[in-house]
């Protein structure tokens, strides 16, 4: 336990690795939003708008 603990120390000190996990970290965050609004149906308009194009 305590070589575990050291190695997340060592982690959380590294300041490169840092960045690069905030970086993955906002984009996987991105990608999630993005794919809800792709799957999401949040459209609100009303059907006959859709019928006039």
């Amino acid at each position: 336990m305590k070589a575990f603990m050291n190695f997340t120390k060592k982690l959380e000190d590294h300041p490169r690795l840092q960045f690069v996990l905030q970086t993955l970290g906002f984009y996987v965050l991105m990608m999630v939003l993005f794919l809800y609004f792709m799957t999401a149906n949040l459209s609100t308009a009303p059907k006959f708008v859709y019928s006039q194009f």
